[in-house]
């Protein structure tokens, strides 16, 4: 889900119109702030998904589901291994209702992700970015995409001159390296609490 989120992001923004969907005077201009209350709606947002998986998922199902389809794989590995034919066919007996299960609860999985997803990505593109910027926190260490680089830096910095005051105007995001840009920021803060989002309202999900 991370990966295609901020691919379809940085996708989207080279849209014409759609890259300076950002305010230069934030409502939140200091970065601890910003990213404290950045960090409080993306944890708000994955508690939201996960109630949404709680009541359109079947966990219980799908956790033994999971289990059985396993079980199933581990049989018919080691039948294999064996060279156990009588076993191997007793199994593939069963590989098309396993596959079966499998597949509906992986489209259980994707029902709730999907209403999650839009109007996520719609707030974290065009509403969230009218109100906190582009960056939103400051790291310590540089993580590619997700913070700006000497580049972006580089690029952001000083390209138009007032008259009056004949002082430079920094016309993009990046003031200096390490800024985090908002969606990284979302990205980060959404991979760091899910685990203790689904732990908490018990929902983790299976992995297949």
């Amino acid at each position: 889900m991370i990966d295609l989120f901020s691919l379809s992001e940085r996708i989207i923004l080279q849209f014409p119109g759609l890259t300076p969907h950002y305010t230069q005077h934030p409502i939140f201009p200091d970065m601890f702030t910003s990213a404290v209350l950045a960090a409080i709606i993306a944890i708000g947002l994955n508690l939201a998904m996960a109630l949404l998986r709680r009541k359109t998922t079947n966990i219980e199902k799908m956790k033994t589901v999971m289990k059985e389809t396993g079980e199933w794989r581990k049989k018919y590995t080691e039948a294999i291994k064996k060279r156990d034919k009588q076993q191997i066919e007793e199994l593939k007996k069963k590989q098309s209702q396993m596959q079966k299960m499998s597949m509906e609860m992986q489209q259980q999985q994707m029902r709730p992700m999907m209403l999650y997803m839009v109007p996520s990505f719609m707030l974290w593109i065009f509403v969230f970015p009218a109100i906190f910027g582009q960056t939103v926190a400051l790291s310590p260490i540089a993580i590619p995409y997700l913070t700006c680089s000497d580049e972006n830096v580089k690029i952001d910095t000083p390209v138009q001159t007032t008259n009056s005051t004949n002082t430079e105007v920094k016309q993009g995001p990046c003031k200096v390296p390490g800024q985090v840009f908002l969606w990284g920021w979302f990205l980060l803060v959404n991979f760091a609490f899910s685990g203790i989002v689904a732990k908490v309202t018990n929902t983790s999900i299976p992995t297949f």
